[in-house]
């Protein structure tokens, strides 16, 4: 890639660079329309949202993650005078999530405008903005969107500071990374490729020297951090470092006190799954196009291709797994694909007559629009998704079903009671009586419960599903009570009559996987609902 290529400028914004302007724009604001699209659900189903609300609410913070979101949804609820209720707070946090999921999309359609120009841009942009997994974890308070901006700016900005290095192409790269970092504590993976750029890009020698441009960007680096945790950072500087290394016991140690083998494929089963066939064709392509043209290739190019490998290497070498860990590669696989269609045209239409010039512009279109519409039924599943209320639907069932006296012990996620109550619900969402705690066995053993009167019990397969997984072990410190949870779950599901359920769906939060179980010992009861 010889050719002269355009920048994004604010002075004199060439016919060019207008249109990338334009396309920034609109695609900001239709993934904005997107995603937040049905985020009004309870936050009581998602069991992160409500410890971040409090945190808001009363001024603290925890420093789980850093708090570049929690810190912009303060600013916005403030700015906005939103209620300073729960849940209205909780759907402004969706709302900055959903922003930030908007700046990703558009700084990776930048990235692909500044290598192909508009039409790969759009193509970019709108693959990334259908990805699912960006559109659900979008719907969600939590920190996911926020790293992957950071990220998506940080590789941006490589780009423009290998090709247009100067001071302020510098800083731009710093305060991305920066960002990143301020995201989650897991964006300092940025600086692993944004220092050596910045140590051994040679042709920056002559406009700032080594020393004094690795100076700069360490500054505004850390100036950025701080002002995306500030006040709450300098008065509690301790917090970050009991808060990362706890982070870090759990990345290596596992989730919960279970652990599993490592490397594993979690993540990689899951994307031969989710990835439809036409993107990894693309990204394929891409791969190839880099290696076979590798003397004329810059670092960014081979950092945008390898970086989400890396990333991927690196989660599947953690016993801790969720797939929204898997967001910055899930997010860059369509882009990646989008850069495979400019490839693949710029090959047809690089003689330089007009003719194959057309051929070049048809054959990315077409490829453009291929990846784009391999991506509807997986967007369409969860948008869908969103549209359907389990929980909810749990509880209108049973009020019409169960007999006024029940009792129901339930895992917390069923959300039969609208607050985690540790033992009897003063909140019930249903007239029966509820003893709720995060996993039902907590509440007691299987024939513990029975004594107590329980007769019902509703499980939720994000729950019980994690005891029975051949890969997961517990550590020993909690042995006794995984054995004691993987015992009760068994027996509710073999001694228990399945009266109804309601299946796992794509969103894990609204279709949990939830079963409602009659284990009371007489024969009274519901048939199981068809």
């Amino acid at each position: 890639m010889t050719e002269s290529l355009p920048i994004l400028t604010v002075t004199a914004p060439s016919g060019k660079s207008l249109g990338a302007w334009i396309m920034a724009v609109v695609l900001f604001a239709l993934t904005l329309a997107l995603d937040t699209r049905h985020n009004d659900f309870p936050f009581t189903y998602h069991p992160d949202e409500g410890g971040k609300v409090v945190q808001v609410l009363a001024g603290s913070r925890n420093f789980h993650h850093p708090l570049l979101m929690l810190q912009t949804t303060e600013y916005v609820a403030r700015l906005g005078f939103i209620p300073r209720d729960p849940q209205a707070i909780v759907q402004t946090g969706r709302w900055v999530s959903a922003g930030f999921a908007a700046g990703s999309v558009v700084a990776f359609a930048l990235l692909a405008w500044w290598n192909y120009g508009l039409l790969v841009g759009w193509g970019a942009g709108l693959a990334v903005a259908l990805q699912d997994d960006l559109f659900e974890l979008s719907h969600y308070m939590k920190e996911d969107p926020a790293l992957l901006f950071g990220l998506a700016l940080a590789l941006l900005a490589a780009q423009i500071w290998w090709r247009r290095p100067g001071r302020r192409s510098l800083q731009f790269l710093a305060l991305a990374c920066g960002l990143a970092t301020a995201g989650k504590y897991l964006g300092i993976v940025s600086l692993a490729f944004a220092l050596p750029i910045v140590i051994w890009h040679c042709a920056a020698d002559a406009i700032l020297a080594r020393g004094p441009r690795v100076k700069l960007f360490a500054i505004v680096f850390a100036v950025t951090f701080l002002i995306c945790n500030f006040p709450l950072l300098g008065w509690k500087i301790s917090s970050p470092f009991r808060s990362i290394g706890h982070e870090m016991n759990g990345v290596a140690g596992g989730h919960l006190g279970l652990t599993r083998k490592v490397p594993h494929a979690e993540y990689l089963l899951s994307l031969k799954s989710k990835v439809p066939v036409a993107l990894a064709i693309l990204v394929a392509a891409y791969a190839v196009a880099l290696i076979a043209t590798e003397p004329r290739r810059t670092p960014p190019e081979w950092i945008t291709l390898l970086f989400p490998l890396v990333f991927l290497a690196l989660l599947s070498c953690s016993p801790k797994v969720s797939e929204r860990y898997l967001l910055p590669v899930s997010a860059m696989i369509p882009l990646l694909a989008a850069l495979g269609a400019g490839e693949i045209g710029r090959f047809i239409g690089g003689s330089g007559s007009p003719g194959r010039a057309v051929l070049g512009s048809l054959a990315s279109i077409a490829l453009l629009g291929w990846a784009v519409y391999s991506e509807l039924p997986g967007f369409r599943r969860s948008f869908e998704g969103f549209q359907h209320d389990d929980p909810t639907a749990v509880a209108n069932w049973i009020k019409v079903n169960l007999p006024g006296d029940a009792v129901i012990a339930e895992d917390h996620r069923v959300n039969l009671s609208a607050s985690k109550a540790d033992g009897l619900s003063t909140n019930a969402r249903v007239p029966q009586k509820v003893l709720d705690a995060s996993f039902a066995p907590d509440l007691g053993t299987f024939d513990e419960l029975r004594a107590k009167g329980v007769s019902y019990v509703a499980i939720c397969r994000q729950n019980y599903g994690r005891y029975f997984n051949d890969e997961m072990k517990p550590q020993n410190s909690v042995k006794s009570g995984y054995d004691k949870k993987r015992e009760f779950y068994g027996r509710v599901i073999t001694e228990g009559q399945l009266v109804k359920e309601w299946p796992k769906g794509p969103i894990a939060y609204l279709q949990p996987g939830i079963k409602l179980y009659r284990v009371a010992l007489d024969t009274s009861a519901p048939k199981k609902s068809e």
